[in-house]
């Protein structure tokens, strides 16, 4: 008994001393390690959704100031200024200028432009360098309303009605996003006469209107115009003073169409662009309106904006109201081979005229040959035979 009680008292002596000399070599409390925020703004990285709010973090609505305080510091605030053409400010951000919003000077963003292939693409993939099999395959034809026109070089998907793909050679070269039109479209059950389907064999250069109740077959040649109506081969000519852009019927408030035609005409001092538009007085052709210019630049204004005159394009649509046609669309300039800036411009009303119209200059009814060069109707709008003026 006295030996168990001695070894059991050496036990509880040596398990001190353990103790003891573990707490001896304890590590101290480690300290709780603090993660700092980063510095500056943290950004998503391109490629960027296109959506019809704006294009990645850059969206319509937001305040230019806030967009811009966005972006590295630099020279990315411009002030574009023509007057009656163009006018806001633009924010050009990326590092090499693919994205531009533009709105009021100390406004909020009112279009957001991309013109870099690879910065931005929408859900379904499109992006600039697509193919516009590709671009309609994804989001759809091109939208036929019967009060709006479009520049042939535009199309403006179903799938996303408010972004304007502009198109070189069937590539898109730029895509634009714009605030949404308020109002509704007119459709076709608006009025009796459906607009004539091209022939399948035209490679682009007609039109279908409904002036008449029969409906008509527009023939849209370099700088005039020959109208067929029904099924019948007898012609209505009618000149233009300039070369033709586009032309594309717009249905009108009591029904019927106008056929809207936008001409360009280039001088050494001046562009200039103008709407012509036609109509049926019982069965003679028609001006409604002569030639109204709508925007003119010159090499001086040009500059203003950092552009020469020949690198200047635009690219127009049209609207139908009750007692005018409102004129807008984009302007572009090109650099180095690519397109440089796509800015929303000015909307230009064009009141419509109520009195007897005048017949157009060279207007002849009677049988003309049918020209051998056919093309592929589009309600949109369509592009003129020969070269571009």
């Amino acid at each position: 008994m006295v030996w168990l009680l001695v070894v059991l008292a050496a036990c509880e002596s040596g398990d001190r001393a353990n103790t003891d000399r573990s707490s001896t070599f304890a590590q101290p409390p480690r300290e709780r390690r603090v993660l700092e925020p980063p510095v500056g703004i943290v950004r998503p990285l391109p490629p960027y959704a296109i959506r019809a709010d704006g294009v990645g973090p850059y969206r319509l609505g937001q305040r230019l100031s806030e967009l811009l305080a966005q972006l590295p510091s630099g020279p990315r605030l411009a002030l574009l200024e023509i007057p009656d053409v163009v006018h806001g400010s633009l924010i050009r951000a990326e590092d090499d200028d693919t994205i531009l919003i533009g709105g009021e000077a100390a406004g909020t963003a009112t279009f957001v432009s991309v013109v870099g292939p690879n910065v931005a693409r929408t859900e379904s993939g499109v992006h600039v360098g697509s193919t516009g099999a590709e671009l309609e395959a994804a989001l759809g034809a091109s939208v036929r309303e019967l009060d709006r026109a479009f520049d042939s070089r535009i199309m403006v998907p179903s799938g996303l009605r408010n972004a304007r793909f502009v198109l070189d050679a069937d590539r898109v070269v730029a895509i634009t996003i714009v605030e949404p039109t308020p109002t509704a479209p007119a459709t076709e059950a608006d009025g009796a006469c459906t607009r004539p389907a091209p022939p399948p064999e035209a490679p682009g250069s007609f039109v279908g209107t409904c002036m008449s109740p029969l409906g008509e077959r527009v023939e849209v040649q370099v700088s005039d115009i020959v109208v067929r109506m029904g099924d019948s081969d007898k012609a209505l000519n009618g000149k233009l003073p300039a070369p033709i852009v586009f032309a594309a019927p717009l249905r009108m408030p009591d029904g019927k169409d106008e056929l809207a035609v936008i001409t360009r005409a280039d001088t050494e001092e001046k562009r200039t662009w103008a709407l012509t538009t036609f109509r049926f007085e019982g069965t003679r052709l028609s001006r409604s309106l002569d030639a109204v210019p709508l925007y003119t630049l010159t090499p001086a204004n040009a500059r203003w904006i950092g552009a020469e005159l020949r690198d200047i394009e635009l690219y127009l649509e049209l609207t139908s109201r009750r007692d005018s046609i409102e004129v807008g669309g984009l302007l572009t300039t090109r650099g180095e081979g690519h397109l440089k800036d796509v800015v929303v411009i000015s909307t230009v009303p064009v009141p419509r005229k109520h009195g007897k119209s005048a017949p157009p200059e060279g207007s002849t009814p009677g049988t003309t040959e049918g020209s051998a060069d056919q093309g592929t109707l589009h309600d949109a709008g369509v592009a003129p035979r020969g070269p571009r003026p």
